[in-house]
């Protein structure tokens, strides 16, 4: 690791090498770089959001607040008030910008103390994500599953024109059962008239 790297604010050069001067602050950056690549930017400035008032925030803090997050961010999940929630690269892009935007409104009381309010939203956004998916399975089972038209007529139309399937007559009816009473009614007409002592 002997890459010149500049700030983009003074312009001075130094190595990579005095960036993470730690073993622990190395291997920190390294796990970042291989879970979370597209966060990067995003990570920094969430980072930067622990930073007190008229203080410098160092690159040891800045990845030990990250280190804290990147287990959550590995496993895609995160446990929140009892419960794990999914929580994607894509939902953490979106917690974080929020924050961000709620930090440049004046919204976000500053600095942060931990992770509680970002982890807040995360299980916010996979509620809504698993209520709406929850919801279509319901109307799912409501409506039933849609048949496939393979061959098959299109519309009512087709139905009503398309010719009979099995052109073989159809059986005659059975004759129909003989007028009067059912069985079970003649055998308690028969008990009722045993217990009065007239037959019929």
């Amino acid at each position: 690791m002997s890459a010149d790297l500049s700030c983009p604010v003074c312009g001075a050069e130094f190595d990579l090498a005095v960036l993470f001067k730690s073993e622990e602050s190395r291997k920190t950056f390294e796990r970042l770089t291989a879970s979370c690549s597209p966060l990067g930017d995003r990570l920094a400035q969430y980072a930067a959001l622990a930073k007190p008032p008229k203080h410098k925030l160092g690159t040891d803090k800045s990845l030990r607040i990250i280190k804290t997050m990147l287990p959550d961010i590995e496993r895609g999940a995160i446990t929140w008030k009892g419960r794990d929630w999914a929580a994607p690269l894509s939902a953490w892009a979106q917690a974080i910008d929020q924050m961000l935007a709620q930090r440049d409104a004046g919204r976000l009381e500053l600095p942060m103390k931990g992770h509680g309010y970002l982890y807040a939203i995360l299980a916010g956004m996979a509620d809504r994500f698993e209520g709406q998916a929850e919801q279509q399975r319901e109307q799912e089972l409501r409506t039933g599953p849609r048949a496939a038209t393979v061959n098959g007529p299109a519309s009512v139309a087709d139905l009503v024109q398309a010719p009979a399937l099995n052109p073989e007559p159809r059986p005659a009816r059975a004759a129909p059962a003989p007028a009067g009473p059912s069985p079970l009614v003649r055998a308690m007409r028969e008990q009722i008239a045993k217990k009065k002592g007239t037959t019929p």
